[in-house]
């Protein structure tokens, strides 16, 4: 599947409000994501994105059709996780299970390497979103381990699996 990656637009914005229009979307990221999606956060979301410095991230819109269909960022850790970065990849649900998020996963964390002297770029999704796993393993991740009981979202428990990508 054909795509880009590009720096998030004000005019993305109806479509990360038609890519958002699903629960199981919101129920699956750390990230807080209302549901609904809400007009106000969908645009302070994309703002935030257009307007970071790039210093410490890399936030992308991923493109298809001239549609964005989803958003990978990778966030830069601080003090002693500095030469490390954080993943975070959503796609709209008639985009999943393609291979699309593997191939957006491979490109982004080639600009990354190329971009920031980091050694490492880890992902955290949770443990009963295998779709996710297998396309980090995919994109050439390593599966590190799993943290049991570790997150708390709307009442319930979940474990997460920890990935990384390590720069050779």
């Amino acid at each position: 599947m054909d795509f880009t990656l590009e720096k998030w637009r004000t005019n993305f914005l109806e479509d990360f409000m038609l890519a958002t229009k699903d629960p199981h979307l919101a129920d699956n990221m750390c990230e807080t994501l209302p549901y609904p999606m809400e007009t106000a956060f969908a645009a302070e979301y994309i703002r935030e994105r257009m307007f970071n410095s790039e210093e410490r991230q890399m936030c992308r819109a991923i493109v298809c059709n001239d549609k964005a269909v989803g958003g990978v960022d990778v966030i830069l850790g601080s003090g002693v996780f500095e030469k490390s970065g954080e993943l975070s990849i959503w796609l709209a649900k008639e985009y999943r299970g393609k291979g699309l998020g593997a191939a957006v996963i491979s490109e982004i964390c080639s600009r990354c390497f190329e971009q920031y002297d980091i050694i490492r770029i880890e992902a955290h999704p949770y443990s009963v979103h295998p779709q996710a796993a297998a396309a980090l393993i995919r994109a050439g991740f390593t599966h590190e381990g799993t943290m049991h009981s570790a997150i708390f979202k709307n009442g319930k428990t979940y474990d997460y699996e920890v990935f990384a990508l390590i720069r050779h």
